[in-house]
């Protein structure tokens, strides 16, 4: 027999389904696009993105842990974003697939890769076998901009729209996307340079979502 909690909890859990719909759709089309995307050869025309910057930045092969908390970062807290309200979880939603697609646009203008790869040291631990793993199952090309960092920047911003009551929350969340966006490099998944574009590409859109609340 259904009790008032449980009639309760399913209608938050549709609440959060329809909010998060525009958001599922997108990505029903842009998994299959990214995909195809990935697999252009370009007649082996890659732009190799690299800095002096990268070669000093050292291999710390333990940031492979906030790289993986990347993907239940994004889901939790796109949930809870939800959960607080629907208009800042479509605002995050527009932001994030506003990126995504200059990030196919880019990618097919610009076919970019990375060479750091072969930086990677001969040890010996779990950390090291997940990132070499990680590396076998990723390319290592159209890596700009970073979309590690850019989505994990538009989810730390909806946050802070979501929940500007809770300040541990968010000092807890921004510690993880710096250690995120450290790990990008710390692993050579990115150079320096996918990390500033992925900002530099967060900021207007940012700001263009912060507008578009000004006027309402």
């Amino acid at each position: 027999m259904d009790t008032p909690e449980n009639k309760s909890l399913t209608k938050k859990i549709l609440y959060v389904v329809v909010t998060l719909l525009p958001m599922a759709i997108y990505m029903a089309i842009y998994m299959p696009v990214f995909f195809w995307v990935e697999s252009l050869e370009h007649g082996g025309n890659f732009h190799i993105i690299h800095t002096a910057i990268d070669d000093m930045i050292p291999v710390v092969e333990v940031f492979i842990i906030p790289y993986a908390l990347w993907l239940p970062y994004l889901c939790i807290s796109m949930i809870a974003i939800a959960v607080r309200s629907r208009s800042i979880s479509r605002k995050t939603s527009y932001m994030l697939m506003a990126g995504m697609t200059l990030f196919i646009i880019i990618s097919l203008v610009y076919p970019n890769m990375l060479e750091l790869r072969a930086a990677i040291p001969d040890r010996e631990n779990i950390f090291m076998d997940l990132i070499i793993y990680l590396h076998t199952i990723d390319t290592p090309t159209d890596v700009l901009p970073s979309l590690h960092v850019f989505d994990a920047l538009v989810v730390a911003a909806g946050l802070h729209m979501a929940f500007k009551d809770k300040k541990l929350l968010l000092v807890l969340s921004d510690i993880l996307v710096v250690l995120i966006i450290l790990s990008t490099m710390f692993i050579k998944q990115h150079s320096i340079i996918d990390v500033i574009s992925a900002v530099v590409m967060f900021i207007p859109i940012l700001a263009a979502a912060l507008l578009i609340k000004a006027k309402k």
